[in-house]
């Protein structure tokens, strides 16, 4: 019996063995096709993640990241974005299905959801409401396993503070979630107050006071920028955006609004593109130039954008290069005005809490 039992256990630390081992094997992939897609190469990427799941399809990280990448694919489609958003929230639902337990997944799956719903209002689509209950539904899941995610709420305060009624506004949810955040955390509750301060508000002293009490806080002076950039003062936005950057480096995409900022004042008035067009570059040659060098998926989209200025002044044989810098960095890179977010490149085990908007451009 002792032998019997003596076989067994050295049979279960040899299959546990090869499980451990296949394991490492599937994230080598996983991470393989990462890497393959960061640069330049989404669709092999897909290929692997595929080939991948076809012999363990409870591999969550790698239902993960074959969501980013259906993503990815979808950039350079924007005909397509509702089949991609279906395709990529079909992904992470796997994901999640396979390690319930990991909240980074389910808030992924909630920021999916949250760009089903923002499309859905975009087209007039009357089954709008029902999309932001899922993303409320899903976020409220989150806020139970991990509080900690309060970009999650902030997206809650925005858009039922931000939207009619008849689009799923309820200002009274709005008001319950800021209060939350308000009583767990400085910065994200300023934030939600923000979202529900009247058109009239001192925004500026607002977020002074903010920056007063945690002077050392990038978020803060971020904050404190972009209300300073709505009131076209941008040198004082261009000055709080620095100093975040000084202190977080990955919030080196700023530069990146500020060039936005300058494009849309040259899309509302033409006539000043040539005047500010060399603003526009220079914000956007800050964030190409930056150490160290950003991934190639946002270079792409930088250039894209450089690209697109210079078809405008009539500089073809410039707007050509650039274009044709942005292909070779990426296919599939994002066609779209707004600059892609940070969560969509980062590492397939790196956590992102990046709170961006979207009733705003900025």
């Amino acid at each position: 019996m002792k032998t019997k039992n003596c076989l067994i256990i050295c049979a279960l630390i040899i299959s546990y063995g090869m499980a451990s081992c296949m394991g490492g094997q599937s994230n080598e992939k996983v991470f393989k096709a990462y890497e393959l897609r960061v640069n330049g190469h989404a669709d092999s990427a897909k290929v692997i993640l595929e080939e991948l799941l076809s012999v363990d399809s409870t591999n969550a990280l790698a239902w993960y990241e074959l969501c980013r990448t259906t993503q990815h694919l979808g950039n350079d489609n924007p005909q397509e974005v509702r089949k991609s958003i279906n395709e990529a929230l079909w992904c992470i639902t796997q994901a999640v299905k396979y390690d319930p337990d990991n909240v980074w997944y389910l808030s992924y799956q909630g920021s999916i959801e949250t760009l089903e719903f923002y499309v859905a209002i975009q087209m007039g689509d009357e089954n709008a409401g029902q999309f932001l209950e899922n993303v409320e539904k899903t976020y409220n899941t989150v806020f139970e396993l991990d509080p900690s995610y309060s970009e999650n709420k902030l997206t809650l305060v925005e858009f039922f503070g931000g939207l009619p009624s008849e689009m799923g506004g309820d200002l009274e949810k709005a008001e319950k979630y800021a209060t939350q955040l308000e009583d767990t955390d400085l910065v994200a509750g300023a934030k939600a107050q923000e979202l529900l301060m009247s058109e009239d508000a001192d925004y500026v002293s607002f977020w002074k006071g903010i920056v007063d009490k945690v002077p050392e806080n990038a978020d803060a002076l971020q904050a404190l920028g972009r209300v300073y950039l709505f009131m076209e003062e941008i040198d004082n936005a261009s000055k709080f955006y620095q100093k975040a950057i000084n202190l977080d480096p990955s919030k080196n995409v700023l530069y990146l609004d500020l060039g936005r900022f300058y494009l849309m004042m040259a899309m509302q008035n033409p006539t000043i593109l040539d005047s500010v067009a060399p603003m526009i570059e220079e914000q956007f040659n800050k964030y190409l130039s930056f150490n160290p060098e950003p991934i190639k998926p946002m270079r792409a989209w930088t250039y894209n954008q450089l690209a697109m200025i210079n078809q405008h002044m009539g500089n073809k044989e410039a707007s050509e290069k650039f274009i044709q810098i942005a292909k070779d960095l990426d296919p599939y890179r994002s066609l779209a005005f707004g600059k892609p977010g940070i969560a969509i490149y980062c590492p397939p085990d790196i956590i992102v809490h990046d709170q961006g908007y979207y009733l705003s451009p900025f």
